[in-house]
């Protein structure tokens, strides 16, 4: 999977990256959209997933989709859920 491309439709759908890379034979690519919400783009395959991280550094590990629509709605999960740690 090309995470520049996939970058461009999250950008396009109003999710702004601030920093990518690509996925290479020894470790996913990833499209970081927060500080702690990123997209997870796998080498093999068309299912990347969200990743979010907790203030204490544990990762959640959202399914991997193959959908654009999952894939956003995960993605709005984890930024309300990052919104609301920071919020405490």
């Amino acid at each position: 999977m090309n995470a520049q491309a996939l970058a461009e439709k999250l950008n396009k759908l109003g999710f702004t990256p601030t920093a990518l890379s690509e996925p290479s034979k020894r470790v996913d690519g990833m499209i970081v959209i927060t500080k702690g919400v990123h997209v997870q783009v796998p080498l093999h395959g068309d299912e990347p997933n969200v990743v979010l991280e907790s203030d204490d550094g544990d990762l959640e590990f959202f399914d991997a989709r193959g959908k654009i629509e999952d894939l956003i709605a995960d993605l709005k999960a984890a930024l309300q859920s990052e919104q609301a740690m920071q919020a405490r």
